[in-house]
């Protein structure tokens, strides 16, 4: 007699099992049975799919595409360089403008927007794995219809630690006051005004926003003689703004400010830039405690195998580490452009090209993304749209 396994499980226990599955399993289980669908279409269900790398790459129009790693102790190969993943989705953006796009991940979802911030292009807020999408448009002040008025904005994205609400956050980056920026809550249908606060007159340094904790983060700077960076934060609860110092600097040898970039490593903050002849990393071991900032990495350059020339604007160079992997080997974004690999175990750099297509080595975004089946159903202000 053929025993109906699952039918007899405690419901919590059903869900457990289920969400221990690979994400692919996880969709072709919504199709055995409707106990299973309405389970995994449940806004609490929460599967234990590692994190994943998102790209945005760009060619006639936009392309993203979803790997999931298979994150070893060791790779077979000693002098091995290549990634072990597997491709779990795609979607190609079109967009009429032919700007570049780049985005910004939260909690399973992505915010997607033009590199320049013009308020002439949509904001693009999806979930990759749902197949869904809403279309959001900055705040109407912003768009404006003389062509002579340049406008460009800047977008912060995350999902707050406590009520679970997703927003985004905007800037105008050319505006002689700075007392105030934009907030938009999904699912309310509207901006609102927000004090700045403590990063009232701070410049907001390339390349943008990163969220970690439920606090966006960016590098800011007063307009002072010194140029005094600080890391500012705008807690996505509260809506407060704060600000706290970033790791020492290197030597001012009069060639100018480098790119720094934020992240996260080992569920710390990294704070990472490009120095001399060398990638240095450094982790936030207690968050907000300045004092905590360790030197994780300082990598050489030397040894690197790129098919570009970038020796002169080397210094101008943001790079950003994506993926610390257990032996120790780092997935890292270089000037927004190039994905590269340093092996720990043969201190070596290489370019890494991801895709099947041999021309699709430009990459505009990676970011870290963690797969979720969350839903756009519950917004009955936005106009979700499935793709």
């Amino acid at each position: 007699m053929k025993r109906k396994f699952f039918t007899n499980l405690p419901s919590e226990i059903t869900t457990d099992v289920l969400s221990r599955l690979p994400l692919r399993s996880i969709a072709l289980s919504k199709c055995v049975c409707k106990p299973w669908l309405n389970l995994l279409d449940f806004d609490d269900f929460k599967f234990k799919t590692p994190p994943a790398l998102a790209l945005l790459q760009q060619t006639n129009s936009t392309r993203c595409s979803i790997f999931e790693f298979e994150d070893k102790d060791e790779f077979v190969e000693e002098k091995s360089h290549d990634l072990h993943y597997i491709p779990l989705t795609h979607f190609e953006i079109r967009d009429e403008n032919s700007e570049i796009l780049v985005g910004m991940a939260a909690n399973g979802l992505l915010l997607i927007h033009s590199q320049g911030g013009f308020p002439q292009i949509p904001l693009f807020i999806c979930n990759p794995i749902t197949h869904q999408y809403i279309e959001l448009w900055c705040p109407e002040e912003y768009i404006l219809d003389d062509d002579d008025v340049h406008i460009m904005l800047s977008y912060g994205f995350g999902m707050s630690k406590i009520s679970g609400q997703y927003k985004v956050l905007c800037k105008y980056i050319d505006a002689s006051s700075d007392s105030y920026r934009h907030v938009y809550t999904l699912g309310t249908g509207t901006w609102r005004l927000v004090e700045a606060g403590a990063v009232s007159g701070f410049g907001t340094c390339l390349p943008g926003y990163f969220g970690f904790n439920g606090i966006l983060h960016w590098v800011g700077g007063e307009d002072d003689l010194a140029h005094t960076l600080w890391v500012c934060c705008f807690d996505l609860e509260n809506e407060c703004y704060d600000i706290f110092s970033p790791p020492p600097p290197p030597p001012v040898d009069g060639h100018g400010r480098q790119t720094r970039e934020l992240s996260t490593l080992m569920d710390c903050l990294c704070y990472s830039y490009t120095w001399e002849d060398d990638i240095v990393i450094w982790l936030m071991k207690e968050y907000q405690v300045e004092e905590s900032w360790t030197n994780l990495h300082k990598i050489s350059r030397n040894g690197f195998d790129l098919d570009w020339d970038f020796a002169s604007d080397w210094k101008y160079m943001g790079v950003k580490p994506i993926r610390l992997f257990k032996d120790g080997d780092v997935l890292m974004l270089l000037d927004q452009k190039k994905l590269i690999y340093y092996s720990n175990k043969t201190k070596t750099i290489q370019q890494v090209g991801m895709l099947n297509d041999a021309t699709a080595q430009n990459y505009v975004s990676a970011m870290i993304f963690t797969p979720s089946l969350f839903s756009f159903k519950n917004f009955v202000f936005e106009n979700v749209i499935s793709f």
